[in-house]
């Protein structure tokens, strides 16, 4: 193919791509193997009706033609030898941008098409796994729905949300390379879309046992990455993921977004962090709001938390300002390191109750007044439901003593600081409030806090294995423990589960 009929194919690849009634050229121009727009997600073209491509393809841009980009070739930057990967300079009408775009040839057709900040030295087969690196943004569908990958990578690149994030005051983070996300019991699912990439893979050179990989797909559509029992196949000899070190980047959605969680907020964004990463559980690296660009890239691939209304307690709602200036409250409460760590959670206790009765706010008298008292057969019950907490089966929960120690109300945690953070961390992601409520929340904190001592008494010395704190990570921020406690709440209490005073008895248990 001449250079002169590369430019040409590409001008009129450019410009079918921003006419809605050019969706039946836009099809033509591409290889039967190129991944086209189908729903969601993408597929072959060849897998796709060129009619039903046409429509949608009319429908998307015509609903995103303030938002999507414009482009045009300015000129031929440079081709391989055999003309199957040519890049040009392309400009963006509506940003004034202008930055390289690579194609990918195949027969006289548009195989693949990816905008790069800048040229780089790809192979067919590279521009190919960076292409289908970019399907999170096909997703995505902001600030509108791309009409194909150059869409998707132009918006990964060059469009930037107008958001706040919001993170814990002392959050940090460094992957460690502990590969704890990669083998920890919990599934991995993904969209279809992820196995073309997963074929683009150069397995020949890369690992030769993985050639050929194929994902289970599951009855939902979606294909298996790993199951619970499972370490994650892509995972190296040298603690890598074989497929981010291939693609310079973790393309799939669940991977990418760990450590972190994100939940929508009138201000923002709100960042929590997941305590079955060791770094971050510790602390160890850097604040996140410190790079925001990757903060960005997770954040797109993520399935962001979002509550139609904030609640104090079950049935009491509350403005988004009180709610976010008492969870604020319930956090810097559980840093008082020089108050013991079950005397903290009482004054959350405590100002909830006072919160939700009227009454003031006093922590000065909260933090030496007595415990509720509670009668043997309400402790007895607390004591079952705990039981049944810890008899979930779960390998870290199954090590734990099956009779509750009748002492455990006289027990204190022996690494506070680390604890603190989870339950902080608990709360601060929303998993329990958006869906629940911020007293409920705090009584799924309190619960957390005494299975950690459960843990003390079965671990050496009483340190809590890494093991136990991945367990205590799942249980909270990934919110294992509300399925746990649906069936472990006695019937009797399962109306009183969301005030201050349940949270109170337990603490006494």
């Amino acid at each position: 193919m001449a250079k002169l009929d590369v430019s040409c194919l590409f001008d009129a690849f450019l410009q079918a791509m921003s006419d809605p009634d050019g969706g039946s050229r836009f099809y033509e121009l591409h290889a039967p193997s190129a991944a086209i727009r189908a729903g969601e997600g993408i597929r072959r073209a060849a897998d796709v009706q060129p009619e039903t491509f046409a429509a949608a393809h009319r429908d998307i841009t015509l609903r995103g033609q303030e938002a999507l980009p414009a482009f045009q070739r300015e000129g031929l930057l440079e081709t391989s030898d055999d003309n199957s990967v040519a890049w040009f300079q392309v400009s963006e009408a509506h940003g004034k941008l202008s930055f390289p775009v690579a194609v990918g040839f195949v027969d006289g057709a548009v195989d693949w098409c990816v905008a790069s900040p800048q040229v780089k030295n790809w192979s067919f087969q590279d521009g190919l796994l960076q292409s289908f690196g970019n399907y999170p943004w096909m997703r995505n569908g902001t600030p509108a729905t791309p009409r194909s990958i150059l869409d998707a990578s132009f918006f990964r690149y060059f469009w930037r949300a107008p958001v706040t994030f919001q993170t814990l005051p002392d959050a940090r983070f460094s992957c460690m390379m502990s590969t704890v996300c990669c083998r920890h019991d919990y599934e991995i699912t993904l969209p279809p879309e992820a196995q073309m990439l997963i074929d683009a893979v150069p397995w020949a050179r890369v690992q030769p046992s993985l050639t050929g990989t194929q994902l289970p797909i599951r009855p939902d559509g979606k294909l298996q990455l790993k199951s619970l029992n499972e370490h994650c196949r892509f995972l190296g000899s040298q603690r890598q993921c074989l497929i981010h070190q291939t693609l310079g980047r973790q393309p799939f959605g669940p991977c990418s977004v760990f450590p972190f969680s994100f939940a929508h907020t009138p201000e923002g964004v709100s960042v929590a962090m997941s305590p079955i990463c060791g770094a971050a559980r510790r602390g160890i690296g850097v604040a996140p709001l410190h790079r925001e660009e990757d903060l960005r890239e997770r954040f797109v691939q993520s399935e962001a938390r979002r509550a139609e209304a904030f609640r104090l307690a079950p049935d009491v709602e509350i403005p988004w300002q009180t709610f976010r200036d008492v969870e604020k409250a319930l956090c810097d409460l559980l840093t008082e390191q020089a108050i013991p760590l079950r005397r903290r959670l009482y004054l959350c206790t405590r100002l909830l109750a006072s919160l939700r009765d009227g009454d003031p706010l006093d922590t000065n008298q909260w933090v030496s007044e007595s415990l509720v008292p509670i009668s043997d057969e309400l402790r007895e019950a607390l004591r079952g439901m705990l039981a049944r907490v810890v008899a979930w089966d779960r390998a870290a929960l199954r090590a734990l003593p099956s009779v509750i120690p009748p002492t455990l109300a006289d027990f204190e945690a022996n690494e506070p600081p680390v604890l603190v953070r989870i339950l902080q961390n608990t709360v601060f992601s929303k998993v329990y409030s958006y869906p629940f409520d911020l007293t409920t929340t705090l009584n799924f904190v309190i619960v957390l806090y005494l299975v950690s001592l459960l843990m003390q008494v079965a671990a050496p010395d009483g340190v809590l294995t890494d093991v136990m704190w991945q367990e205590l990570g799942s249980l909270g921020v990934h919110g294992l423990l509300k399925f746990l406690l649906h069936e472990g709440v006695p019937d009797g209490f399962r109306a009183t589960f969301g005030t201050a005073e349940f949270g109170q008895w337990l603490l006494v248990v």
